[in-house]
């Protein structure tokens, strides 16, 4: 995998100086009108996927948070407990039982951590396909799988484990979004043929993939089902280029390509 850092901005900006190259049949202000139009609106489109992304982070990382505070005074909780029945008589010993309060703490949290597995459940659709392909990501996808399969009371894996795996899968998906990542990858035309493609995927909010001889190309976008990727083969070159810019330092060239499709 090539890992490249491209500003989204400085890409959308140079887009619209390709537009303005290609539009020389219109007048200057009607050139400055389009230029200014396609930009709030390609600036408006990224930063509502940009809010969602951040929406769906801000709440993960809320529940993380949180547990951890719980987790720390529910420890704290069962060790106070212990002291207090160690050094108590018969009598508050049998007013206070640690086994009941770790117990009960135990059930809590158990609660809590259900909530914060199934909100990434319902993002799992959204993560890329060379992402969720990684041996790391798949287990943990499994293994989350398998425990909301199971009723609170029936699930497998003890609460330190469970969260950790929760924690490793989001802090995965973090790092995914924060950069510009190439995988290549086998795609199907729509007469079936198949092909070994370079994709390009802009974090988790858009993919552009094109064939070796740059006569196919596709654009990638998430569902609710997974990935969907749709022909563009009137993309090719400027993926290629793309891809060639975002791979190596000697040939920087100004790509214009649509953020969604």
């Amino acid at each position: 995998m090539t890992r490249a850092k491209i500003s989204n901005v400085t890409i959308l900006l140079l887009s619209l100086l390709v537009l303005s190259a290609s539009s020389q049949s219109t007048s200057p202000l009607e050139q400055t009108r389009e230029q200014l139009r396609l930009w709030l609106e390609t600036k408006q489109k990224e930063q509502a996927e940009v809010n969602e992304w951040k929406n769906d982070q801000e709440v993960l990382t809320n529940y993380k948070e949180g547990l951890t505070k719980e987790i720390a005074l529910y420890k704290q909780q069962i060790a106070d407990a212990k002291v207090l029945a160690g050094a108590a008589d018969q009598e508050s010993a049998n007013k206070i039982t640690s086994r009941d309060q770790f117990i009960a703490a135990e059930k809590s949290l158990a609660t809590e951590l259900r909530k914060m597995e199934e909100e990434f459940a319902k993002l799992i659709p959204l993560l890329p396909p060379p992402l969720a392909r990684l041996s790391k990501i798949s287990v943990g996808i499994e293994t989350l799988k398998k425990n909301l399969a199971l009723p609170v009371e029936g699930q497998v894996d003890d609460v330190a484990k469970r969260l950790a795996n929760i924690t490793e899968l989001m802090a995965e998906a973090e790092k995914f979004q924060q950069g510009v990542n190439i995988y290549p990858e086998l795609h199907k035309k729509s007469d079936g043929s198949e092909f070994n493609m370079q994709v390009v995927y802009f974090g988790l909010a858009i993919a552009y993939a094109v064939n070796e001889d740059s006569t196919f190309a596709l654009i990638g976008v998430p569902g609710d089902t997974g990935w969907k990727f749709s022909e563009s083969n009137e993309l090719a070159l400027d993926i290629q280029k793309l891809i060639v810019t975002a791979t190596t330092e000697k040939d920087v060239s100004l790509t214009n390509l649509p953020i969604s499709k």
